[in-house]
């Protein structure tokens, strides 16, 4: 690979209906741009998040956190103050992201001290968790009525569900929604560490992360909760998916300009998001770089497609997107390219300098087709 100072020579230089489908990206373009993202990046990850896992020690606490961030509260120091009943770790020298390992809220008793019940105090989500092969308990149903009291968005994590015959599955979990009286959306099924023989894959890990990242992105704390997960691939999934859906809605926007201007800011800063999480250090010339190669157009794939679509709803090559496409299509197309841009970034991520230009237009090709085909249906 051609060395990152030198990217704008890397740039291809499109030729009739191989053009961008936005304007072509620009160095001038892109660090104005690069610098915004670069500074609420910082921000972001100066901010504090404290995660609650609580339910009974037979829910699978321990197994959801080791799953999630890698941490094991039985070989960790604990942070001064928490008790053997409120366990807090954090997750960075800085303290800025806290994991808690409590049990119910009924079961904190006034013996906690208040060092313990100030860190429970702060908690930004509190994830509980139900053992499914023991059902749900009237003193579960009081404990979700106590956390749901503070205002915290609380998720219920129905653990161990690999216990539980799949063609009983649903009519189980509609019988514990209905006892424990939490919406449908909140509740997501796991086995954090099934038996061997009933799965070979934890279940639900992603949805979980998902759910978590749509509730912290409305504080602006979801780089920063993704940046510690341990499996750094399903951390960017949902990073990059968030990113997507925004540029689908600045993509829909029938005002010239606004749509390009909207799109390429939050694919800049959808490239930082992902550096931060692998811990790579980044410029504005790698950030050219990447969108350079992932949007320079071709005569095969998603960009085919794309330029065939935008053709048959009245646009002109060279033309701005929004301005001339149905609000739908400018939508699906906006979402697609952010989210094909998000998966070459993490295959620059984990390749580094063995990456190839041909290596990210690959990616960028398969995540676009992968998005279009997920949300269609909405152009049409």
């Amino acid at each position: 690979m051609t060395e990152p100072s030198d990217t704008s020579k890397q740039l291809p230089t499109p030729a009739g209906e191989g053009s961008f489908l936005f304007e072509r990206p620009s160095v001038s373009n892109v660090a104005s741009r690069w610098e915004l993202a670069s500074e609420a990046i910082a921000t972001a990850l100066r901010q504090q998040l404290v995660l609650a896992f609580l339910g009974s020690a037979s829910s699978g606490k321990d197994s959801a956190i080791r799953e999630l961030f890698g941490l094991d509260f039985g070989q960790v120091d604990p942070i001064p103050g928490s008790t053997e009943t409120v366990r807090a770790a954090a997750l960075d020298a800085s303290e800025n992201v806290i994991v808690v390992n409590a049990p119910g809220f009924g079961d904190i008793r006034s013996d906690v001290d208040r060092s313990a019940r100030s860190i429970i105090d702060q908690v930004d989500i509190a994830i509980y968790l139900l053992n499914a092969d023991g059902g749900a308990t009237i003193d579960e149903r009081k404990d979700l009525d106590r956390i749901r009291q503070g205002g915290r968005p609380v998720l219920v994590c129905i653990n161990k569900i690999d216990l539980i015959r799949e063609s009983e599955r649903e009519r189980f979990v509609e019988a514990t929604v209905g006892q424990l009286g939490v919406s449908r959306k909140d509740v997501v099924l796991t086995a954090f560490d099934p038996m061997p023989a009933l799965s070979p894959e934890p279940i639900g890990v992603d949805a979980v992360i998902r759910w978590i990242h749509k509730r912290l992105s409305e504080d602006g704390k979801d780089l920063l909760f993704a940046k510690h997960l341990r499996n750094r691939n399903q951390a960017c999934q949902a990073v990059i998916r968030t990113a997507a859906q925004r540029s689908a809605l600045a993509g829909a926007v029938p005002i010239a300009g606004v749509d390009i201007t909207a799109v390429t800011a939050l694919q800049v800063k959808l490239i930082g998001d992902i550096a931060a999480i692998y811990d790579r250090k980044m410029d504005n010339d790698l950030a050219l770089f990447i969108l350079g190669e992932a949007l320079a157009g071709t005569s095969k794939g998603f960009i085919r497609w794309a330029m065939s679509a935008l053709k048959g709803a009245g646009w002109i090559p060279g033309a701005q997107l929004a301005h001339l496409a149905t609000s739908a299509l400018g939508a699906t197309i906006a979402g697609a390219t952010t989210f094909g841009v998000g998966r070459a970034a993490v295959v620059y991520m984990e390749k580094g300098v063995e990456v190839t230009p041909e290596d990210l237009r690959v990616a960028f090709d398969m995540g676009a087709t992968a998005w279009r085909d997920e949300h269609r249906g909405t152009s049409r």
